[in-house]
């Protein structure tokens, strides 16, 4: 299926539901957010206790934007087979250079799409965390298994994000948004705090969002619900077609493996999103 065959969710079958998770190898640092893009879109904060809840919340909803790899480097899979078969380890290599810039990611640490994402946002030093040599694994482990159970008791879940759950990349996406602080908002320290009541007033403007003073408060005090958030207005944006999808033969290919990062299209504002219909 190529990405202009992709089935796009019509704005006119509102109020789509769209729910965020950013996933934690272990619930209490989990953070789940659903909206529902009615007239005046209705944003939640839904309890993370453990994967049953997480079920719930992604049955709930048309499109799910999980914020974990859902697949390893192929590289690096074909390095532990041959490990493990004690036969010749594969070239260690990386992605084609940044045009006018630096070397690609290594193939070995980082997916396709991690280097896709982090040319096209431009991040630089902010490079994509490792699923394969980061304690991001461990994320990545209990995502995988989510979409398992998700899968038998409904349709396949893609890889790709053309079913019903995109992998997406919250800090990448406020890079296409123009919402990027350039203070790390992740963590306790005054600066963090300060960055994230400044995205959040960012996402509420362009959203045109009235938000309770619970969500407000939760958003401003944890970047794990603040992620979700995010990760529920990707997966709105990746539900009407408004993300960049694989286009070439290898990211096809690539993309049905590893998984596929929803990165949402930079000319496209907020505002558009809420709305669900490209100009």
């Amino acid at each position: 299926m190529t990405a202009d065959e992709w089935p796009e969710t019509a704005a006119t079958n509102l109020p789509m539901v769209t729910v965020g998770i950013d996933l934690a190898g272990y619930s209490g640092t989990t953070g789940v957010c659903r909206i529902t893009w009615a007239e005046q879109p209705v944003v939640e904060l839904l309890n993370a206790r453990n994967d049953e809840d997480l079920l719930a919340a992604m049955r709930s909803a048309d499109k799910t934007g999980l914020d974990s790899p859902v697949g390893w480097p192929v590289t690096f899979m074909s390095l532990l087979a041959a490990h493990e078969a004690g036969t010749k380890l594969p070239v260690r290599s990386r992605y084609m250079p940044h045009p006018g810039g630096p070397d690609g990611l290594g193939t070995f640490t980082h997916r396709l799409t991690d280097d896709l994402a982090w040319k096209r946002t431009g991040a630089g030093k902010r490079r994509p965390l490792s699923v394969a040599a980061d304690k991001l694994g461990i994320v990545a482990m209990r995502a995988v298994d989510l979409l398992e159970r998700l899968a038998e008791a409904g349709p396949s879940v893609p890889r790709d994000g053309s079913g019903s759950v995109a992998e997406v990349y919250p800090a990448f996406a406020l890079i296409q948004w123009g919402l990027a602080s350039k203070v790390s908002y992740k963590g306790s320290k005054p600066g963090a705090l300060a960055a994230r009541a400044e995205i959040l007033a960012g996402l509420a403007d362009g959203l045109s969002l009235n938000l309770s003073e619970c969500v407000r408060d939760r958003c401003r005090r944890s970047d794990h619900d603040l992620d979700a958030l995010i990760s529920a207005v990707v997966a709105r944006a990746a539900a009407c077609g408004m993300t960049h999808l694989p286009t070439t033969q290898e990211e096809h290919a690539m993309a049905a493996v590893e998984g596929w990062i929803h990165l949402p299209h930079r000319e496209l504002p907020l505002s558009v999103v809420r709305d669900g219909v490209a100009p």
